[in-house]
């Protein structure tokens, strides 16, 4: 694998089960980054200030060090666009 993008929707509600499952977790620094994340997430709001109860988000995009700087990324991003297209959102 040269590179890696992980996809996901989210509802309204998947974020406070979200933020709940963080108090199980044992690595601190994984629990640091989501726990930023998700209060960011809680901060914009995005369904209410864009009106919808679904988004589509690239949680991860990764492309192997001896690969950068090919556009590999970009591509992943296209294909992740496209298909959040073909999906409806």
């Amino acid at each position: 694998v040269i590179g890696v993008a992980l996809n996901g929707i989210q509802g309204p509600d998947d974020l406070a089960a979200s933020q709940a499952k963080l108090t199980t977790l044992t690595d601190e620094k994984f629990r640091q980054i989501f726990d930023l994340l998700y209060g960011a997430n809680l901060t914009l709001d995005l369904f209410r200030q864009h009106g919808v109860d679904r988004i589509f988000e690239c949680r991860i995009l990764s492309v192997d060090k001896r690969f950068r700087g090919r556009g590999l990324a970009r591509e992943l991003l296209r294909r992740s666009e496209e298909v959040a297209r073909e999906n409806g959102f």
